[in-house]
């Protein structure tokens, strides 16, 4: 079993945006970003997506997630380290994200996710690369698109 596109997306925005009250602003430079995602083990091409990262949108997608709970977070000036349930209609999504900065204008976060579906578990490791793109945000960056309900 692989990922669904909604879930891996859903892991995508999470991994972007996790906050606690003493990290409320983005760390690294503002603006549009696109992460490359690849999972071990497939052999499709990495997913491409853009997203808008500023203060705002840091705060505002990690609001829009409510199904997914954030425990043991920890942060630092390199980066962040979590464990995530995201218990889902369709499926559960369990598992940890290391995310590190590589200076401003660069994260990687690993994801080792175990996901739900039908019965069955799957183990699924994602590589979600980010790098920063320029200021100005789209219109059509993925955080900033009307959600459509899971």
């Amino acid at each position: 079993m692989t990922l669904s596109r909604s879930a891996l997306l859903g892991l995508i925005v999470l991994t972007a945006t996790v906050v606690s009250p003493s990290q409320q602003k983005f760390p690294l430079r503002p603006g549009e970003w696109v992460a490359r995602i690849s999972t071990d083990g497939s052999k499709a091409p990495p997913m491409v997506l853009h997203l808008c990262l500023n203060d705002e949108s840091w705060l505002k997608t990690f609001a829009q997630n409510p199904s997914c709970s954030v425990e043991q977070l920890t942060f630092s000036p390199r980066g962040a380290t979590y464990s995530m349930d995201c218990p889902m209609n369709t499926f559960q999504m369990k598992g940890t994200v290391d995310v590190t900065f590589d200076g401003a204008q660069h994260m990687v976060a690993r994801s080792s996710m175990d996901m739900t579906m039908g019965g069955s578990t799957a183990h699924s490791v994602s590589i979600l690369d980010y790098r920063y793109k320029g200021p100005a945000c789209s219109p059509n960056d993925v955080n900033l698109k009307p959600q459509q309900p899971q």
